[in-house]
């Protein structure tokens, strides 16, 4: 494989990063909605995965900006799993940091730095 080949390969792979971010984000909204209406242990855990996984993926992309928000996520879940419940403050606080980082997904999706990616 030649240079080309391969930065094509890595402008597919971040195209395929950006272009999921909207199906990661329903994952943690419909687990936070399944969780409004009470504890469940399938929804935390995909809420705690999805979140997880964004957390350590985003500096890969350079999407710094979603690190915070996700990593609030995924504390919250960390800690639902262990205890096995969580609180209406809990579930408030996902909520808010839920709408963060949908921001921080919109504006890195917006951003200078993806257009530039894109381009052939």
């Amino acid at each position: 494989m030649d240079a080309k080949e391969a930065e094509q390969i890595l402008k597919q792979i971040q195209r395929e990063f950006r272009e999921g971010l909207p199906a990661r984000l329903e994952r943690i909204r419909a687990a936070l909605t399944v969780l409004a209406e009470g504890y469940d242990a399938e929804a935390v855990e995909v809420f705690y995965r999805t979140a997880h996984s964004l957390k350590g993926t985003a500096p890969s992309f350079d999407a710094d900006e979603l690190v915070d928000p996700a990593s609030a996520l995924a504390e919250s879940g960390r800690r639902w799993c262990e205890e096995g419940a969580l609180d209406s403050a809990d579930l408030a606080a996902a909520f808010t940091e839920f709408e963060r980082l949908a921001d921080a997904v919109e504006r890195y999706a917006a951003s200078e730095k993806v257009r530039r990616r894109d381009e052939p």
